[in-house]
């Protein structure tokens, strides 16, 4: 019996070990939602913190157990081989992916909702995290992609302001060079873009290459616009008389003298309330960045309250500090709103995933 007694007072030290793991993991995940902390650093930084939690615990745990210091010491030597066969094996994959995630976030090279393009891969970001990285393409499907390959490959940001759209036709000599590009700068101007210019990018055998660039203001509209620039530059090209034909045609005209114009349509109008492409194909993208804007917003408003506080310490005037406090109050409403406006559209997200 009191062997049995002694067994289990030996065993109150490594149950109590395992009871803390437990509730320090618990105080974590509170502390984290109590902060409202759903960025992916906040995401990261909590991940961090469980597994060093867990990795510290375990060992505390082993030398808590009562057994022999001999075994202990073979235990640990054991568990240290496996985590160092673990770190060698997973090096150019699962540690390469974490530190590659952590690089990407300490850069800020792209945020949520950005339009970004990786290799042939380009759509809008959705959210990432410490080993991947999730887009939403252009047919509004998703695709993961990791960390690791994100940091050996040039990634290309899209502006969200004054991005340059641009798109290449091939025409024959015999057409004057101004003229072309008066015409391709008018259909540049019907899409919308702003401030347009041309290159010649090549001058081959039997016809110019042209490529006309303009800027766009909102890059939300960046793949109907670049359609829309393909369909003007055609349409204006034939309207001016100019056609668009092949290169094997060279200068035999063999087809009685016809020209390769299509005759003109009659252009629907497309109403100004509808709805433009990017919106259906990257909603779920869309929504991911609004949500990073106002969680800068949060930002903004937390130095504000700061100033503010710092400035009521200082003021003797009662009006004043009671105008101050009302501002405080109000900022914290508005801070109130917007925190549990970015949960239910984060909740909003997940339900529709």
């Amino acid at each position: 019996m009191e062997h049995i007694i002694n067994i289990v007072k030996s065993l109150f030290e490594p149950v109590g070990i395992l009871l803390t793991l437990i509730i320090l993991l618990i105080l974590n995940t509170w502390i984290f939602k109590r902060m409202k902390s759903v960025t992916s650093d906040g995401n990261i930084a909590k991940r961090s913190i469980s597994f060093s939690i867990i990795l510290i615990g375990v060992l505390v745990f082993i030398l808590s157990l009562p057994i022999d210091k001999s075994l202990k010491g073979q235990i640990m030597s054991f568990l240290a081989i496996i985590i160092s066969a673990g770190i060698a094996l997973s090096s150019t994959t699962i540690l390469g992916n974490l530190i590659a995630g952590f690089m990407n976030n300490s850069m800020n090279r792209f945020r949520n909702g950005d339009l970004i393009k990786i290799g042939d891969l380009q759509g809008r970001v959705t959210k990432k995290s410490i080993f991947h990285t999730e887009i939403q393409l252009e047919d509004s499907n998703f695709i993961t992609i990791p960390n690791l390959y994100i940091a050996n490959n040039p990634v290309k940001l899209t502006r969200k302001t004054n991005t340059v759209i641009s798109t290449s036709v091939s025409l024959g000599y015999d057409v004057s060079r101004i003229r072309i590009e008066e015409t391709l700068k008018e259909a540049a101007i019907l899409t919308g873009l702003t401030d347009p210019y041309v290159y010649i990018t090549d001058l081959g055998d039997f016809s110019v290459a042209y490529k006309i660039h303009g800027f766009l203001d909102d890059s939300n509209k960046f793949f109907s616009t670049q359609s829309l620039l393909n369909g003007n530059v055609m349409d204006n090209l034939h309207k001016k008389g100019i056609e668009i034909v092949s290169p094997t045609f060279m200068n035999q005209r063999r087809v009685d003298e016809k020209e390769f114009i299509p005759t003109k349509d009659v252009k629907k109008s497309i109403p100004k309330n509808e709805s433009s492409p990017e919106q259906l194909i990257f909603s779920e993208a869309i929504e991911s960045g609004k949500i990073e804007k106002k969680k800068d917003y949060l930002k903004e408003i937390d130095k504000k309250q700061e100033l503010l506080k710092e400035e009521l310490k200082q003021l003797k005037d009662k009006k004043e500090i009671e105008r101050a406090k009302a501002t405080i109050s109000r900022n914290d409403e508005l801070k109130a709103k917007i925190e549990k406006n970015i949960e239910e559209q984060i909740n909003k997200n997940k339900d529709s995933a």
